[in-house]
Parts: C-alpha cells; sequence; structure tokens
C-alpha cells in the first residue's frame, strides 16, 4: 500500500512537470516567435529604409555633381566670350572626348539669350566618337521658349530628362567671367547618362532604369523573398520622366525563421533535460524529507519539544503537509499583495513628487522672469523725451542745444532698444525653461523603457541653459561663471542630463540662500579627457558646505542637510539618472561653511572622442 501511494505519488508530479514543460515550450514559441520577427522586421525595415535614403542621396549627389561641372565650364571667361561669337577656337580647345571624358559628360549646349541661337555637341566618352543626333535633340531642348526663360530668371537649373531611350542628369547655369561678373549673354547645359551600371555600383544593389514611368512617389512592393522599391526621376516641370527599380532580396525573414526553430529546438531540449532531472532530484529532495519533516512537526506539536529528525514519516502524510503549506502560502501571499500595493503606491507618490521637483525647478527662472517682466514692462521714455522732441522742433534753436538735444534723444532711445533686446532674451530663456518642464513631463509619460541613454549632449548649451536658474533666482544675487573647455559632448539623455544639472544648480542656490548672504557665486565648468573617455561636469558654490563624512548620506531618499525646507529627493533622483547613463556623480565639500562641488562624469560622445584621439 506504501509503495503505490509512493508510486502514485511520483507518477501525479511527473504529469504535473509534463505539462508544465508543454506550455512553457508553446509560450516560449510563441514569446520567441513575436520577439524575433518584430526585431527581424525592425532590422528590415531599417535596411529598407536606407536604401530608399540612398536612392535619395545619389539622385541629390547626381544633380550636385552634374550642376558643379556645368558652373566650373560656365564661369569661365572663354564661354563667357564664345556665347557671344560662337568662336572656333574654343571649339577646337575645349570640344573634344577627352575634355569629355575629364569632365564626365555625356552633351553639352551653349544658347544665347539674346537671339536663341545656340551650339550643342555630345559624345560616346568610351569610343571617343561624336553623337549628332544626341547633340539635336540636346539643342531642340535648350532653345525652347520656356527652358530659356526659366534659366533666364535663375542662376542655375537642373533636372532629369531623357534622351534617345537613355536617362540623363541636365543642368544648366547662366555664363559669367571668370571673377563671376558681367551680364550673362546665355547659359551652359551639361548632361550627363545614367544607367544601370552606374545605379549598380552607387547603390551596391541590383538596379533597372525604367522609362516613362509615371509614380510619384517611392513604392514598396513586398513579397516571400524579395522587396521591390521603386522611386521616381522628376523632370523639369516636376513630373516623373523615368523610374530607379531596386530588387532586394529578404536574407533577415530566412535567418528570422532559422533562428527560431534553432533556438526554440535547444531551449525545449534544455527543458527536457531539466524535466528529467528535475523529477529524480525532486524525489530525492522533496518527498522523502517531506515524509519525514511532516512526522517530526506532529511530534513537536505533541510534545512541544525540538528534537532532531531521526524516522522517516509515512509517505501518505503529504496531503495534510500540503494543505497546512498552503494555508500559509495563502497567507504569505496576501501580505505580499499588500506589500506590492503599498509600493505600487509609494512608487507613483515618488514618481510625482520627482517630477514636480523636476518642474519646480524649470518653472522657477520662468516666474521670475515674467514679474521682472511686469515691473519694467512699461518703462516709456524718459519724461523729458516729448518735451526735448517740441523743442527739436522750433526753428531758431541753436545748433549747440539742437546737438544736446540729439544726443539726449539717441541715449533714451539706445537705453529702450537695450531695454527691448534684454526683455527679448528674457522671453527666450523662458519659453526654453517652459519647454524643459514641457520635456521632464514628456520623459515621465514615456516611460524608462522609452527613454534613450546614447544621446548627444552638447555640455557648453546644457551649463549656459542651467546657469540660468542661478541668474534669474529671486531675492538673491547669484554670479554664475560658466566654463566649458571646447565643444564637449557626453553621451546621454539629453533632457535628463539637462534636469540633473538644474537640479544641482538649484541645490546649490539653495545652500547659499542657506547662508542668509544676498549674493554667491556658482561656477559651472565641463572638461573631457580623452585617454579615459569620460568628461566631467562640475556645479562649485560657496554655500554652506557639509561634512566630508556626510557625502555618501546626501544620496539617500528623503535625506537633507536643509532645515528650512523638505527635500532628499533631487540628489537621490540625480545619482540614479546618472548611472542609468552609465556615468557617477559625486559631492565633496572641506566642511560646514566652505562650500560644495558636485562633479558627474559620463562617457564622452563616441564621435568626438574618435576624433579627439586621432586629432592627439
Amino acid at each position: 500500500m506504501r509503495f503505490f501511494k509512493n508510486k502514485r505519488i511520483r507518477n501525479s508530479l511527473l504529469l504535473n512537470l509534463s505539462l508544465i514543460g508543454l506550455v512553457a515550450a508553446a509560450v516560449l514559441f510563441l514569446l520567441l516567435n513575436a520577439a524575433i520577427d518584430k526585431s527581424f522586421t525592425a532590422l528590415e525595415e531599417r535596411e529598407l529604409q536606407g536604401h530608399i535614403g540612398r536612392v535619395a542621396d545619389f539622385q541629390k549627389t547626381s544633380l550636385r555633381s552634374i550642376t558643379a561641372r556645368s558652373k566650373d565650364w560656365g564661369i569661365w571667361d572663354d564661354s563667357y566670350y564664345y556665347a557671344q561669337d560662337f568662336n572656333s577656337a574654343y571649339e577646337d580647345s575645349n570640344i573634344n572626348a577627352e575634355s569629355f571624358q575629364n569632365a564626365l559628360v555625356d552633351g553639352m549646349a551653349i544658347v544665347r539669350f539674346s537671339d536663341g541661337a545656340a551650339r550643342s555637341f555630345a559624345f560616346d566618352r568610351e569610343e571617343g566618337e561624336e553623337l549628332p543626333e544626341l547633340a539635336t535633340d540636346l539643342r531642340a531642348i535648350v532653345t525652347k521658349p520656356d527652358f530659356v526663360e526659366k534659366v533666364r530668371k535663375q542662376d542655375d537649373v537642373q533636372s532629369f530628362i531623357t534622351f534617345q531611350g537613355q536617362l540623363y542628369t541636365i543642368a544648366s547655369v547662366q555664363l559669367r567671367k571668370s571673377d563671376g561678373s558681367g551680364t550673362p549673354p546665355g547659359f551652359l547645359t551639361f548632361i550627363q547618362k545614367i544607367d544601370s551600371s552606374k545605379t549598380n555600383q552607387a547603390l551596391q544593389v541590383s538596379t533597372t532604369i525604367e522609362l516613362g514611368s509615371s509614380i510619384k512617389d517611392t513604392v514598396v512592393a513586398k513579397s516571400a523573398n524579395a522587396i521591390e522599391v521603386a522611386a521616381p526621376f522628376k523632370g523639369q516641370d516636376g513630373k516623373t520622366v523615368a523610374s530607379i527599380a531596386l530588387h532586394l532580396k529578404r536574407p533577415l525573414t530566412e535567418a528570422a525563421k532559422e533562428l527560431l526553430f534553432i533556438t526554440f529546438g535547444g531551449v525545449f531540449f534544455l527543458i527536457v533535460g531539466l524535466l528529467v532531472v528535475l523529477s529524480r532530484r525532486v524525489k530525492t529532495l522533496v518527498l522523502d524529507p517531506v515524509e519525514r519533516l511532516h512526522k517530526h512537526v506532529e511530534r513537536i506539536r505533541e510534545s512541544g519539544e525540538l528534537k532532531a529528525l531521526t524516522a522517516p514519516a509515512p509517505a501518505n502524510e503529504f496531503g495534510a503537509l500540503q494543505g497546512e503549506f498552503n494555508n500559509m502560502t495563502t497567507e504569505l501571499q496576501q501580505l505580499r499583495a499588500q506589500l506590492e500595493s503599498q509600493s505600487f503606491t509609494l512608487g507613483k507618490s515618488q514618481s510625482a513628487v520627482g517630477l514636480m521637483h523636476n518642474i519646480r525647478n524649470c518653472l522657477s527662472p520662468v516666474r521670475v522672469i515674467l514679474e521682472s517682466l511686469d515691473q519694467n514692462g512699461d518703462d516709456p521714455l524718459p519724461a523729458q523725451a516729448p518735451r526735448a522732441l517740441e523743442e527739436l522742433s522750433a526753428p531758431a534753436l541753436d545748433q549747440p542745444r539742437r546737438e544736446k538735444l540729439i544726443s539726449f534723444l539717441s541715449a533714451a532711445h539706445e537705453h529702450v532698444g537695450a531695454q527691448s533686446a534684454m526683455q527679448r532674451q528674457q522671453i527666450r530663456e523662458a519659453a526654453r525653461n517652459l519647454m524643459n518642464a514641457l520635456n521632464a513631463i514628456d520623459a515621465a509619460a514615456e516611460g524608462e523603457r522609452d527613454t534613450r541613454f546614447d544621446e548627444r549632449c552638447d555640455l557648453a548649451g546644457l551649463l549656459s541653459h542651467s546657469g540660468n536658474i542661478a541668474r534669474y533666482a529671486e531675492d538673491i544675487d547669484v554670479m554664475v561663471d560658466v566654463m566649458c573647455d571646447g565643444h564637449i559632448a557626453a553621451t546621454g539623455n539629453r533632457v535628463l542630463l539637462s534636469q540633473v544639472i538644474e537640479n544641482l544648480v538649484t541645490n546649490a542656490l539653495e545652500s547659499i540662500r542657506e547662508t542668509g548672504r544676498e549674493d554667491g557665486l556658482i561656477m559651472l565648468s565641463a572638461t573631457q579627457d580623452n585617454i579615459s573617455g569620460l568628461c566631467s561636469i562640475s556645479v562649485t558654490d560657496n554655500g554652506t558646505g557639509f561634512a566630508p563624512a556626510m557625502a555618501a548620506q546626501l544620496f539617500e531618499r528623503g535625506f537633507s542637510t536643509r532645515t528650512s525646507k523638505s527635500g532628499g529627493l533631487g540628489l537621490h533622483w540625480c545619482a540614479n539618472t546618472v548611472r542609468a547613463m552609465d556615468g557617477e556623480l559625486t559631492l565633496k565639500s572641506n566642511g560646514n561653511g566652505s562650500g560644495a562641488r558636485a562633479t558627474i562624469r559620463l562617457p564622452l560622445w563616441q564621435d568626438e572622442a574618435i576624433q579627439n584621439q586621432s586629432a592627439a
């Protein structure tokens, strides 16, 4: 009977473990499929957008290149005078296959504005032979009245065009002398052929040029194993004259499927192995000891004495032990649910307090600026200005008096102008602080999972703007000194780093207020170390300071050295935020009354670090 019951428990356990394994495998397959499909789809989309972007860059580069070559020939004394008389000397020395090969163009035309006369030339750059038919077609296009009128109104015009079943870039520039002077007597036009071999080489994918296409925008068509992308080439009138088709394969899709099955297969067999081992270990480490443990618990309950476990307990007592364990588990679950509810409520409260703390730092300068504008916004010209204007209009006013009045009114006008400029600067600063407040709210709404810590953070601007919190402080005159060693950029989150620095400046400002003085000094500085790849941001004040032994304690939640206000969240939040950006925040002071220095160390922006190392 005992053997039967033991065997029955083991079978139930094996069945349960097998069911759990199958459910876990199914869930794992679904999760892996969702994660891998999402990741590889994002990678494929990023690669697709890269191809589309390279097509646009290729078009822009082609137009800029042909325009630059047109200007090389068009802004030239020889071309300028050639348009006036079409002399043969110019054609003998410049119009040949070698010149066209050097200029990387296939056709050229020069048109005179006065009478519409034109000369056109075309060469096969590979064979070195003239192409009279292409030259004739080119001349027919560039001598059209609407084409001539458009070039007459603009210094240069460029677009795409088709000739004889081929796609070309075409650029026209007004003819001028080599120094850029002179009235344009006409214009010069260059064309350059674009074929599949050129686009294949430039885009590094298989492409075809389709003439007569009517698509207006880029079109993407996806199939199971390939992606077809078609992008238009626009003519001078903005209409599509041709399109380029990119034939892309989808290796990432196949790789995603292979990765899914390989990963799932490996994990599935790992689960099977773990279940086999677990079933054996559970029997040895759980079932047998539980029998002994239950009997031992009964003896302790009956005798009230703690004794060593000596004899094994009957196997059929596992049910009673499970009931007792379940009761205990239920109580623990209730306690845990209460704790999680309280932790969730506390977390929401702390997040709200942190957000309000950052918003208060952003809005404090705005309030001071608005109060200043309210007090000084109606400051008119001096009271004597109207009388001075009236006196100045008198015909009999002597010259010395007139000059004195003009000087007075000029000074008054300059004063009003300077005051207006200062008010505009204050309004811009208030707008920037309001934007920082909005960014703080947006960052809180996005949540930590959406926060990026790989952004470029230009420290000169961040330090300058953060210093304005102290410059516009209320009831205290603080001098702010900002020093940034060159163009330093850190890697992190620009909005969060700005909030951290503003928090440190606010703490420095409050520390100065605690001294009871009406003035103070805050220094913000940034340096970089190319060897270590780190930059340092320091905020130094001449406030109350603190005992060196308290430095580590200042980062604890709720701790504050201030007695006049509640606090303690700012530095705790700052330290956690800097740590999330792979940085470090330290505080240093030589004691009470000696001021303090907060130092942030962050990784340098990667590109900046590489450039500085190369320069070194």
